[in-house]
């Protein structure tokens, strides 16, 4: 009876399982990065929706609102430096005593009731808007029949950014309108 050798053959390439473990583990973290991206752009959309309500805010305030002291000029308006955002009254956006927080969104703001970019997780172009009873928006306002005052005559556009990700608000002239 003869014995046979048996020989070692070295193994070459990766086993069927191997293969699978990698496709696999390549799912998991494929999946992780594309839930992150749309989270950030689902957030990138709804804070610019909440943008956009908070300008229609400013503009409902400026015609409906007259409460204030008698002879005083019924402007709001919403201003934006580029780090925080705020709504204001009056014709000077930057006076403390003329910020009002924005509803529903006191986890934004800081100690001056002015909306922090940064936690909401956008960036933006700094802009000023004010809107005066009638409801039409001026990008500088001193005083009713005032020729300093500069109504908007093109689309003013608000750029809202996170990450990669950018979205446009309009606003429109003589109307106000948000689309």
């Amino acid at each position: 009876m003869q014995r046979l050798a048996k020989t070692n053959i070295m193994k070459q390439g990766f086993t069927l399982i191997e293969v699978i473990a990698v496709i696999i583990i390549i799912g998991i973290l494929s999946a992780i990065v594309w839930n992150r991206h749309n989270s950030t752009a689902a957030q990138l959309y709804t804070q610019t929706d909440v943008l956009k309500g908070h300008i229609r805010y400013a503009q409902t305030m400026a015609m409906n609102r007259t409460d204030g002291p008698l002879g005083s000029v019924n402007v709001w308006g919403i201003k934006c430096d580029g780090t925080n955002y705020w709504l204001f009254r009056g014709t000077n956006p930057d006076t403390l005593g003329n910020i009002f927080l924005l509803p529903d969104d006191s986890t934004y703001a800081d100690v001056n009731r002015k909306l922090t970019l940064s936690r909401k997780g956008i960036t933006m172009t700094a802009f000023t808007v004010f809107f005066d009873e009638q409801g039409i928006p001026y990008s500088a306002y001193i005083s009713p029949a005032n020729a300093g005052n500069k109504a908007i005559t093109t689309a003013q556009v608000i750029t809202t950014s996170s990450g990669s990700d950018s979205r446009t608000v309009t606003i429109t002239p003589l109307t106000g309108f948000v689309p």
